[in-house]
């Protein structure tokens, strides 16, 4: 991995483990979570494909073939993880570092979502458009948002900062920052620490940045 690609993976792997210094075990960590780990495995597939999807087009000749090659090598790894463990999270979708699946199980993403960082995802949500009426489109979520367990999430909405969303809240509107939603159809009740206590091991932008040396 070079370092752009580093720097987001360890951001996830952060996330799962908690390592924060770039010591020289690092890689066996990775590769123990990737193991162990039925989540993470999946999201650093995903970060690969994503990865190599951008680099196509800033390339030609060789260099680009070899970037499709790659490209196509890990989208096919990971759709084989997607039937596998049934998580259905396009590469194209925008996602921010520190992004943690709480379980393995269905989660549906629409690629038009876009996802802040140190967001957690439970079993059997579902992040979708909405293809009528004024919030037609998909989701925008903020950072530090944890969806609870078949959370639903619909429409072109702006879902804030430090935002809890509980299992099985429905959700079509916006939602500020400090909130938290509960029920169907959901209801918001603003909690400044909404979040407190239930994302762990959380990053900055450049807490973990692998070119930055500053950890």
């Amino acid at each position: 991995m070079n370092d752009e690609l580093k720097d987001i993976v360890f951001a996830d792997l952060f996330r799962y483990t908690g390592n924060t210094k770039r010591h020289k075990q690092i890689y066996f960590t990775y590769l123990q979570e990737r193991a162990s780990s039925p989540e993470f495995s999946y999201i650093s597939v995903l970060r690969r494909t994503q990865y190599y999807s951008r680099q196509i087009p800033k390339y030609g000749g060789l260099r680009r073939k070899l970037y499709e090659f790659k490209f196509n090598f890990s989208n096919f790894r990971l759709n084989r993880l997607s039937r596998k463990y049934h998580f259905q999270i396009p590469y194209d979708t925008q996602i921010g570092k520190g992004f943690y699946l709480a379980h393995f199980g269905r989660v549906i993403i629409h690629p038009k979502t876009v996802i802040g960082y140190n967001v957690n995802v439970s079993t059997g949500v579902v992040i979708g458009t909405q293809f009528r009426g004024k919030r037609k489109g998909a989701p925008t979520i903020g950072n530090y948002v944890w969806i609870g367990a078949n959370a639903v999430i619909v429409g072109n909405i702006n879902i804030g900062n430090n935002v809890l969303i509980a299992p099985g809240a429905y959700v079509n509107f916006d939602v500020p920052d400090g909130s938290i939603v509960i029920g169907n159809p959901g209801l918001i009740r603003r909690a400044p620490g909404a979040t407190l206590s239930y994302i762990n091991n959380t990053i900055s932008f450049d807490e973990y940045n692998v070119r930055s040396g500053g950890v």
